[in-house]
Parts: C-alpha cells; structure tokens; sequence
C-alpha cells in the first residue's frame, strides 16, 4: 500500500472510532423516563411521547393496560415514575402514594356504535336493535364506572341491564365495537377519536350524569428525581401539550 493510501485509511479509522465513542456515550448517557396509562390513551399518550422526545432530547417508554394492572406494574418496578389515568382512581389505591398530579384534562364518556347501526339518543340503546351493549369493567377502568353511574342516573340501567356485556378495557369494547360484535359500547372520547373511521358513529353523554373525570400524570412518590419527571411537568404546560391533549378529546 502507498503512504498516501494508508494515511487515508488511519484517517477512516480514527473517523470511524470517534463516531463509535460518540454512539457508546450517547447511550450510556441517555435518560428515560418511564410512564403507564390507561389503556383507553394508548394513541394520546404515544403522541405525547414523540413530542416530548423532540422537546427534551429523553426517551420515554410507556406501558398500558387497566390501571389495576398498571398499578401493580408500578409496585413491582421502581424506575415507573409515573402513571397517567384517573386522579380520583389513583388517589383512592392502597398500593402507591402519589407526590403530585400534573393536570391533562377531563375525560368525557361517550357511546359509539358499529358502521351498521345508527342512534339519536342514548334512550334509542332501549331500542330492539341494541342487544349486546359492551362497557368496560367498572372495577379497573373508569370508564367502566362512568357508565355504571350514566346508566344509574339516567334511569336506563333498568331497561339495559340484560344487555350489557362486561369486558376488561375500553380498547376491547373497541375491538367488539369495529368488529360488529356488539351494538353499541361505552367507551371514552379519546379512544372514540381515535377509532371514528372504523365505527359508525358516537355520542358524547351528559357530564352531570357521571362523576367528573380528571385525567392527570400521577407522579409516584419518592421517585420525583427519576430522568424526565421534572422536564414532563414543565411539558405538559406548553402550548404543543395542550394542542395534543385537546386533539385527542381532553
């Protein structure tokens, strides 16, 4: 080999080098901040995620399921600092403490049905064409529990009782829903946007019928100091948090 060429060769390899340190303390120095929603959020809080990255230069890993489940995910792994879901459902646990809850908006319940069926009013569920009735499980998802209390309020409960059918997420009253395994389904505004294209419409319920539902990020006590909790709060206060937030129905 010529001088010239291996002079060009050590000057690839010291390029090559530099470029491999960068990549090693890059990922040595990289910050991740881990959160769990609600599954009924899946698609708001994935866009959440790659805006704040863009912002603040950390990784954000997210987790879903009902918040029984996500509560138990965040007993068992202290590098969960925080959860997104209903404040009066995370207030009301045994299991964790809460430092702070950063202000997302209020959850708004809604009934959707499949592209085969169509509906004016709630009152219409009582009509022969509205057999199968999916709500989420009350126990874990709250909108479950709103519309336990919705059909409660309105007086509907008596004359849809028979027809509801109990399952574990508001995702999952969705997929029955895009399915046409069911007639109709109470699910949240969020995931309702989320799906429009796939149902055939939905109706958003009288608030006053339901108790209010605040969706906040619950910040777990004793893990304030975790990488991005501090850099989410200050997120959610921009004016591209709140356009995200209201765009996904909150």
């Amino acid at each position: 080999m010529s001088l010239s060429g291996f002079s060009g060769l050590r000057r690839l390899l010291g390029v090559a080098v530099l470029m491999l340190a960068g990549s090693i303390w890059q990922n040595a120095t990289a910050e991740t901040l881990s959160v769990a929603a609600g599954a009924g959020y899946k698609r708001l809080i994935s866009e959440l995620a790659t805006a704040f990255e863009h912002s603040s230069g950390i990784r954000m890993e997210y987790h879903f399921g009902n918040l029984g489940q996500v509560l138990t995910q965040a007993v068992q792994s202290d590098q969960l600092s925080m959860i997104f879901g209903d404040q009066s459902y995370l207030e009301s646990n045994n299991r964790l403490k809460f430092s702070r809850f950063l202000p997302a908006g209020r959850g708004r319940l809604v009934i959707a049905w499949p592209t085969d069926k169509t509906l004016e009013k709630a009152e219409d569920l009582a009509e022969p064409a509205f057999q199968r009735i999916a709500i989420p499980d009350l126990r874990y998802a709250i909108y479950g529990k709103a519309g336990s209390e919705y059909l409660e309020r309105s007086g509907l409960v008596a004359q849809l009782h028979a027809n509801l059918l109990t399952v574990a997420t508001v995702p999952q009253v969705s997929a029955y829903l895009v399915s046409g395994e069911v007639d109709a389904g109470f699910i949240n505004l969020t995931e309702a946007i989320g799906i429009r294209n796939q149902i055939g419409g939905y109706l958003e319920l009288d608030p006053g019928l339901y108790d209010e539902i605040r969706i906040v990020g619950g910040v777990i006590a004793g893990r304030e100091k975790l990488a991005g909790v501090s850099e989410m709060a200050a997120f959610l206060e921009t004016s591209e948090a709140k356009t995200i937030l209201a765009r996904h129905g909150l």
